[in-house]
């Protein structure tokens, strides 16, 4: 395991000179007929097995078929995909259709449900390591019943499953054929892909260029090419969008509301699911008294993160769900209380000790990093930053694995809050679960969510088992961070509630 989802921010540590390369190659291909979208960063993985950051999820989720995705608008809604109908009246066996003659482009032939088949059962294989193996706990196998039916067989029901999984981006579909002609492993250049558009063309340093699928019978995008570019910094975003290079820009912070909202460009803010976080590694010697890691998480003044990295707009987590979905701890945030952390410190007698914050070296993580160093300092901890390229941060082997101590994170989002919890238990401790939360009851609770059918019923185990990751005090939750998004007059985008753009679904202005 090397790969963690998450929801990668805008490094500032990349050069102007970079960008400016960037901006050239997207320049040629600006023509009226491509769309231009900056992303943060390049796109890693396209296999829905290992896909771990956001510029990866964006384009899994516009090149991949699913049974149901969710769909542009202002609430979390999902619409049937590649099937046609699905029946989920009985969440342990769900059965489906899928839509005839929806083609894989590279000449693999049609989305049949072996296909389906295929993608969600390799999961289960141990050997292909998949990063999101969790999500498919309770997979027993797909069979298929027909060339476009057949029935998904979990070992319990699962109404979880259709809505955090099967509906999102780890419940993504491939070519079987495509995926075995590659010896079943594929990285940075999907195999085959069905749906409005295709892959064209990616070298490095150049767009990553999508162009119109024309085996796609569905609904036509307006869009004769799609060009991905990346652009890690923010600031050289908004410029490269003052130049005219880019149509659509989106950043990960509420910050750059105000500064683009200057431009000439149309300026949203959006919620977002993505949760932020201080992880606090239990497992650390350091960190293993748990008087220590609650006094971290006394003496840390959110409010004044908050008001660093999003002008206010951004409100204190409770958890790891986001205000409006099931499962949100309706509860008073942890309050700053200097007195007590230095109580719990001199208790634990860890006055002078040293420890390390490992962060995404990007202006808001290192603001966030400042400010927890200078909290700390004030009860006498001292804390060395660690400020990494993403690549490194989110690289975790077993040596780093045992030195895991202060992080500040942040993870995809999803509208069900058991995708973002259910990586916390026992068996992923140093592998996903950073903080090293290993309780057998939080791990019951997990279990009983993932086959609860009754709503009332998981929204209570969530907030219990959100209650019981900060009683552990290996977690300090900061917000669910909001996005901002910047768009031209030349088009009319289409985006999900978050403000992650649908590539299919943007639109050429009349003038």
């Amino acid at each position: 395991m090397t790969r963690i989802p998450t929801k990668p921010a805008r490094q500032v540590s990349i050069g102007t000179s970079v960008a400016a390369a960037i901006w050239t190659a997207a320049a040629g291909a600006g023509a009226a007929d491509t769309l231009r979208i900056a992303v943060a960063a390049d796109p890693g993985y396209l296999d829905p097995a290992y896909w771990g950051s956001s510029s990866e999820q964006l384009l899994i989720d516009n090149l991949y078929p699913r049974l149901a995705k969710h769909v542009p608008g202002d609430s979390w809604k999902a619409e049937l995909d590649a099937a046609k109908s699905v029946d989920l009246s009985d969440p342990q066996h769900i059965a489906f259709e899928l839509k005839p003659g929806i083609m894989w482009s590279g000449g693999y032939g049609e989305l049949t449900a072996e296909d389906v088949e295929y993608s969600f059962e390799r999961h289960l294989d141990q050997g292909l390591e998949s990063g999101v193996a969790t999500e498919f706990t309770l997979l027993e196998d797909v069979e298929v019943t027909g060339k476009y039916t057949g029935v998904i067989h979990l070992s319990a029901p699962s109404p979880a499953f259709w809505s955090a999984t099967l509906s999102y981006t780890s419940g993504a579909i491939i070519s079987k054929a495509a995926a075995e002609a590659s010896d079943g492993y594929f990285e940075a250049t999907p195999v085959a892909t069905a749906g409005p558009y295709r892959f064209k063309s990616h070298e490095p340093g150049q767009a990553f260029m999508l162009e119109k699928d024309p085996a796609w019978t569905g609904k036509a995008a307006d869009f004769e090419e799609v060009a991905i570019i990346a652009i890690a910094d923010d600031n050289a975003a908004r410029v490269a969008f003052d130049a005219g290079e880019i149509d659509f820009t989106y950043a990960a912070s509420a910050l750059e509301y105000d500064s683009w909202s200057t431009s000439a460009g149309n300026t949203e803010l959006r919620t977002s699911l993505d949760p932020l976080w201080l992880g606090i590694s239990e497992t650390y010697e350091s960190l293993s008294d748990i008087r220590v890691r609650q006094a971290i998480q006394k003496a840390v003044d959110v409010p004044a993160i908050l008001a660093a990295v999003s002008n206010g707009r951004a409100e204190q987590a409770t958890g790891m769900v986001a205000p409006g979905l099931l499962g949100h701890r309706d509860v008073l945030p942890i309050q700053r209380d200097m007195d007590g952390a230095r109580a719990l410190i001199a208790e634990a007698g860890a006055e002078g000790t040293v420890l390390r914050l490992d962060f995404v070296n990007t202006a808001n993580r290192a603001t966030i990093a400042q400010i927890v160093q200078a909290n700390l300092a004030e009860i006498g901890l001292t804390v060395e930053l660690n400020g990494q390229d993403e690549g490194s941060f989110w690289s975790v082997d077993e040596t780093r694995a045992a030195d895991l101590q202060l992080h500040v994170k942040s993870w995809t989002g999803n509208p069900d809050g058991i995708y973002t919890m259910q990586y916390f238990t026992s068996d992923q401790v140093g592998v996903w679960n950073w903080e090293g939360l290993s309780n057998p009851d939080y791990d019951a609770l997990v279990e009983r969510a993932r086959r609860s059918t009754d709503d009332a019923e998981r929204g209570r185990l969530y907030t219990q088992m959100q209650e019981m990751m900060e009683k552990s005090g290996n977690f300090l939750f900061l917000t669910n961070e909001p996005l901002t998004i910047l768009w031209n007059d030349k088009i009319v985008p289409a985006t999900l509630p978050d403000g992650r753009p649908v590539f299919a679904g943007f639109k050429k202005t009349a003038n």
